[in-house]
This record gives C-alpha cells, structure tokens and sequence, in this order.
C-alpha cells in the first residue's frame, strides 16, 4: 500500500492549443513507501520507489501508479540548510532559541503590505521547448503568465518553471500599463527559483525592493500576492502557515525545505512573494492538486542559498550529494545485528545518540577511496544527530528530513560524517558534488542529443524521453531494458550514459530491420559509454572494414555496409527534412 499525493507548480498557462486551460494538472510526485520502509530526500523515490503523479504538459493529463518493480533503499541526495542559524553546529539536542518576535498592528500590517504593491511584477512568457522523441524538432510556442517580485540588485526574483524555455519575457510592475523586455541571468532548476532583469532605467524608477525576512514559523499569519489566472489584476489571500518539512518540488522532482500554508492560492500565482509585516518570508510555487486551499512556498533560507551560488560563482551550480541510498533502522532486530546497541555512551561524541540509517548503495563517483561503504551507519552528518527514522533536528520540537543538513553547502566542500563501520565509531570526510545519475532526473534548458548514421537515430536515456516517447504511463508501455537504469541509479564514471536505439528512419539501406527503443551495447565489439562515443567508435573505423556491425539487448545486431551507408547518409536525412546527422553538442 502506498500513500500518495501530487502537487502542480502554480505558473498560469493562458494557451498551448487555443484557450487550453491546464492550471489544474499535477507536475510532480511525493511517495511515501510503507511496504519496503524507505525514505527518499525527494520523496519521489526516483519514479520507480512507490507511486508517482507526473503531468504531460501537451496531453494535460494525469499519470501516476506504483511501479512494478522497486528498491528497498532510497536516495540521499540534496540539501539545504537555513543561514537563520536557528539550530547550532555540533550539538543538535536542543535547537537554538528562536529571535524574538516583532508584532504590527492590523493597521500597520495593512500599511506595509500596500506599500509592497509596487514591487510586485507580472511575468509574461513564450516559450517553446524541445521534443525528445524527435530531438531534431521543437514543440508548438506556448505563452505563460506567472508573478514576481522586485529584490535589491535591480532583480526580479520568480519561479524557474515561469520561464524555462522561453523566447521572450515580458515584465509589467502593479499598476503600470508598460511591458518592460525582461532577461534571464540564471535559473536555479532544483530550487525551482530564477532571477531576471530589465535594462530600461525606466522600469525602476520609483521601485523599492523587497526584504527577505526568516523562515515562518507554525501558525503564522502570512499573505500570498501575485497573479493568478481568473483576472488581470493583483490577487491577494491570506492563510496560516499550517508546516514546514521537506518537500518534494514539482518542477525538479527534487525535496528541499518547504513551508505548507492554507492560503487559496492558484495557477498564475508562481514566483510571487508571500508576505507578512512586510517582508517576504517565501515564494509561491505549487499546490496540493487533491485537496483544496494547500499550497506551498519556497522558504527564504533556499532564497538565499540560489543567491550564494550566484554570487559566490557568478553562476548558479547545483545543489549537492554524499551520493548514497539507504535504509531506516527502525526495526529493533536490523538495528541489534548492526551493533548499535552494543555502542556505549561514553564512546559517542557529544550531542550523537546510536540511532542512524543504513547505508545500502554508495556513488563511486562521490565516494571514493575514503568515503563512504555499504553497510555503514551515518549516525550524524555535519554535527547532527540523525534519528532511526532519517530525521534531523530542526528548530525547538521540529524535526526534518536528514538532507537538510547539508544546507548551504557547494560542490567541493567537505562533510563531516560519524558512522559505525564493522562495529567501530569512525570519522569520515566526504567531498560533496552533484548528483551523478545514469540517467538524469532533469534536462531543463539542455536542448535533446542525438546521432544519427545510416537511419539509425542513437539518443541518451533520459526522463524528459521517456515521457516524450511512452507517454504518461510510460513505466507500463517502456520496455525493462529502458527501466533497469532507473534503478541502477548512480554512473560508475561522469559522463557515462545509456544509449538508445530510437528508431530507425526507412531507406533503402535498412530493409528489414525493425526495431526501436532497444539499448546499443558495443560498435564493432568496442563497448559504448555514451552518446559522443557512439560517434567516435563509427569515425575511427577504418575504410578497410566494410561492415559497422551495432550490438543491443538480447545479442540482437544490425550491420550496415560502411560505403553504402556514407554514400546515402544525406539522403536519408533530406527525405525526413532533418538539417544534420547530430546535434549540436557532438
């Protein structure tokens, strides 16, 4: 049995085929796994833990079911951490005291909130984004409407998904009439945030940015302003801040921190600023898509860690990972067999407990000599004591998820891990990098790869082609030969990748093969570790060869005459109206 929900990011879509409206289809999945007692940081389990809802944007349809087959550990992968220091470093028994509260009036509440009107911006986008079942082609331009908001710097703070892909952006300030041409400095896709400018003085004169304030505390009273679809004005509702958790986000599939509020918030709402006493304390981002009056901000503590990324790097570079999958010790025989029981008090470093997770699969990439092992227990990360369920300390009785952590953490930092290896306490200090997927859980702003030769179309595996290719339900109609590497999880080197027959274009020069979506294995008995191999191993066979012989799944083989197929490669590209044999990257 699994517990399921789905969220949808809250950009308002005015069209894609006419007046479509879509604002009421879920972009995401949250699984909480009950059956195999896992624990994701996505909650997602990587699509093949449990059950998902995802949303095709062209069908504007759900898809969502368990999985057929699944793994019994999940994903430690990103984090993020508050700059609010509400809880201290090393000894995490007691959270710190949180800052004393400063209380307005209603007439002043009233006051500050009007006197933010004029920091708020409506986001008028175009977009167009690619097809990766045919990755020689872009999809139908659609147009999107979401909001944003004013910070210091002469920057528009939004939502990524308000515009990705896009071709133009508009920004309007409340109560102009004027469309300013907008642009993009950097999108942050995991956080689902973006930052963007307008080079037209005109558009700031008068402007006041906003402050970020703290991360909300439970049961405060916040205001949700933006744009949502139903009219062309400012919207403005109220609500109580009901949770803060980690919580999947729709736009990446990642779990970062999230604060849940009851505000009536809707599509077209994406990038606006949730507010009290002035100050914006989150972004609007996405809804609970079964229930009513459930929506979800991003924290300022995730504000301004995309923004340390920019201006630590002028770039934004991608949150983090100890890259391990694991497992909750919760159960009192796994937790005696581990030997967290025989471990004294007086041996433990002060403020860790013998409580902890286990550790199930390591990425050979993040892990190297040094680091982490199968069958470790991570007792705490960075100073924080990590519960047998996976959770950590938070702020007075709150407890989230483990990955949190690892807030504010870069790509290169060190991280301190105490862990349990073969009965023995240990110190460990891993480097923290990026995710190192086989096949990668997100190709935002990536344009589609392929290669083609002879009609063969050779593509990289990824979610974006799945989709595109099977569809909603594509983990009932993709073959298991294209699921396996879901579950295979991490690459065993950067830059490794599953490459795909995609299809085969029809010539003179294929007659009698039939077969798509099957997994290219070896080129002449040379093994494949990716797209840009494929066409290095075809271009290093010497003339005096005369076949190219392709090796998939199941020993099946396709053999093309080496002089044949370099005769009517161009030809065979025309007749499908294709510009050239690969993409631009190879």
């Amino acid at each position: 049995m699994h517990n399921t929900f789905s969220l949808r990011p809250l950009v308002g879509y005015i069209c894609r085929t006419g007046s479509k409206d879509v604002a009421k289809a879920p972009n995401i999945l949250q699984v909480a796994s009950t059956s195999c007692n896992v624990s994701s940081p996505y909650g997602h389990d990587r699509w093949y833990l449990g059950c998902a809802h995802h949303y095709d944007e062209r069908k504007s349809t759900y898809f969502g079911k368990a999985v057929r087959y699944s793994s019994s550990a999940a994903f430690l992968q990103k984090s993020y951490d508050s700059d609010c220091n509400q809880f201290s470093k090393g000894v995490i028994t007691t959270a710190a005291p949180l800052p004393e509260a400063v209380h307005y009036s209603d007439a002043q509440s009233r006051h500050l909130l009007k006197e933010s009107f004029g920091s708020i911006v409506k986001i008028y986008c175009d977009s167009t984004d690619p097809n990766y079942a045919q990755p020689w082609q872009m999809r139908r331009q659609l147009k999107s409407i979401g909001s944003g908001f004013v910070i210091e710097g002469r920057l528009v703070l939004t939502n990524a998904h308000c515009v990705s892909w896009q071709n133009r952006c508009l920004l309007r300030r409340h109560g102009s009439t004027i469309k300013f041409p907008g642009r993009v400095i950097e999108i942050g896709h995991e956080c689902d945030l973006a930052i963007l400018t307008v080079d037209d003085d005109a558009f700031w004169e008068g402007v006041h940015p906003l402050e970020l304030g703290e991360v909300p505390n439970l049961h405060d009273a916040v205001t949700v302003v933006g744009y949502p679809t139903g009219g062309d004005n400012l919207c403005i509702t109220s609500g109580i801040v009901s949770r803060v958790d980690v919580t999947t986000y729709a736009h990446s599939n990642f779990r970062l921190l999230c604060a849940q509020i009851d505000a009536a918030i809707n599509a077209g709402n994406s990038g606006g600023p949730v507010l009290k006493d002035g100050k914006v304390i989150g972004v609007a981002f996405q809804a609970y898509d079964e229930a009513q009056n459930i929506g979800y901000i991003i924290p300022t503590c995730i504000v301004r860690q995309f923004l340390r990324h920019i201006e630590k790097y002028q770039k934004y570079t991608g949150f983090v990972t100890i890259g391990i999958t694991y497992q909750l010790l919760e159960n009192p025989a796994l937790k005696s067999f581990i030997g967290l029981n025989r471990i004294k008090e007086s041996d433990l470093p002060k403020g860790v407990t013998a409580s902890g997770i286990l550790v199930c699969q390591c990425d050979k990439v993040v892990n190297d000599e040094g680091g982490l092992r199968t069958r470790d227990v991570i007792m705490a990360i960075n100073g924080h004591d990590v519960a047998d369920d996976g959770t950590i300390y938070f702020r007075d009785t709150e407890r989230v998820h483990l990955a949190y952590a690892l807030t504010t953490k870069f790509s290169g930092d060190p991280c301190e891990i105490t862990i349990l290896r073969d009965g023995k306490l240990q110190m460990l200090t891993v480097k923290l990098q990026n995710p190192n997927y086989l096949v990668p859980e997100h190709q935002w702003e990536i344009m589609p790869r392929y290669y083609i030769f002879g009609g063969l179309v050779f593509v990289p595996l990824t979610m974006e082609y799945l989709k595109d290719e099977f569809g909603k339900k594509f983990y009932e109609r993709a073959p298991n030969s294209l699921l396996r590497p879901l579950s295979e999880l991490f690459a065993n080197q950067r830059g490794e990748e599953v490459v795909v027959l995609s299809q085969i274009l029809a010539s003179d020069l294929t007659v009698g093969y039939d077969f798509r979506n099957i997994r290219l294995e070896r080129i002449n008995d040379q093994k494949v570790k990716n797209l840009r191999h494929v066409e290095e191993l075809v271009h290093q066979i010497p003339p005096a060869e005369a076949f190219v012989r392709f090796q998939f799944e199941n020993e099946i083989i396709i053999v093309l005459s080496r002089a044949m197929t370099l005769q009517l490669n161009q030809q065979i590209l025309n007749q499908h109206a294709i510009s050239s044999h690969k993409s631009k990257d190879l």
